[in-house]
């Protein structure tokens, strides 16, 4: 079970971003072989989600299964630091927990979860609050 994060900006404190990983992934019972967690420019990852998803927007965060529905999870998360920044800023939040609100997001797709329609946005939205609620108490 291993958690790299890669090219990560100063301020991203990895033993958190690891707990954190680490907590989404049991609390939803799953197992994983690796998570890599990559920081990428805005622009870079527009450039993704264009490539992979035909959108071409801004987007803070982009989730991949490298594995089969039934196998351990081995996944990649991508995300923009500086749109989680202006994220940050839209919703009057802090820069540091909307970062861990965006690595939850990415844990939860690379667990099966789908936002694609307003439902499933809001099932997300309500499993982020519980693991922000779940990894603020733990005092990561």
């Amino acid at each position: 079970m291993k958690i790299d994060i890669i090219d990560p900006p100063d301020r991203v404190d990895d033993p958190r971003f690891k707990a954190c990983v680490r907590e989404v992934l049991s609390g939803e019972h799953k197992t994983f072989e690796y998570v890599n967690v990559i920081f990428m420019s805005r622009d870079d990852l527009r450039l993704m989600k264009k490539e992979y998803f035909e959108k071409d927007v801004y987007t803070d965060v982009i989730a991949f299964n490298l594995n089969d529905p039934d196998e351990s999870i081995e996944g990649e998360i991508y995300l923009s630091y500086d749109q989680i920044v202006e994220n940050a800023n839209s919703f009057n939040t802090r820069p540091a927990d909307e970062l861990i609100r965006v690595l939850i997001h990415g844990c939860l797709h690379l667990c099966g979860y789908e936002d694609d329609t307003q439902t499933l946005k809001d099932q997300m939205t309500d499993l982020e609050n519980q693991y922000m609620d779940k990894l603020m108490d733990l005092d990561l």
